[in-house]
């Protein structure tokens, strides 16, 4: 299978649908995700960033490493007392905040790990910050985002399409 942002973003989009936690996919911009999203919780990958062309003097413009972000966000629930050990006004905006970074953490690690087979040509690399967002769509949806950088070789770089016509 060819390496496109295509093809990584489908990889994305099946390992949503291979978690039970999740019950939504989107790719695209930050600001498309409020029209696109009707179920949560959701992974929303922006692919709105940039990409490098890694070189170096032996192997020259051979590796491409594509960043993107994760993102993974639930509704919170406003309702009087939903927790009465957190007082009145509480909400379960802390059950969002623990779950929705332990998806990203477990979404990571399938990349890492290649535990569904969908990653065998790309390299997760560097480290990764993982940072919480509150009060985002209209102030009741609260998750995590992480910034990922996946590496792969650029295998046949002398076929190309462009000629000399």
């Amino acid at each position: 299978m060819a390496t496109t942002i295509n093809s990584i973003v489908n990889r994305f989009d099946e390992i949503s649908g291979a978690d039970p936690r999740l019950n939504a996919f989107g790719a695209g911009p930050l600001y498309d995700l409020q029209d696109d999203i009707k179920y949560y919780p959701y992974l929303w990958v922006i692919n709105d960033i940039s990409h490098n062309v890694v070189y170096t003097e032996i192997n020259k413009y051979r590796a491409v490493e594509y960043n993107f972000i994760l993102r993974v966000g639930d509704k919170v629930n406003d309702q009087k007392n939903v927790y009465k050990a957190y007082g009145e006004n509480s909400n379960n905006g802390l059950d969002i905040s623990s779950d929705t970074f332990t998806i990203l953490l477990d979404i990571i690690n399938v990349i890492s790990e290649n535990t569904l087979g969908l990653f065998s040509e790309l390299t997760l690399i560097n480290d990764i910050d993982i940072e919480p967002f509150f009060h985002e769509e209209n102030g009741d949806v609260n998750g995590h985002q992480a910034l990922i950088t996946l590496r792969t070789k650029i295998e046949n770089p002398c076929i190309s399409p462009i000629t000399d016509n």
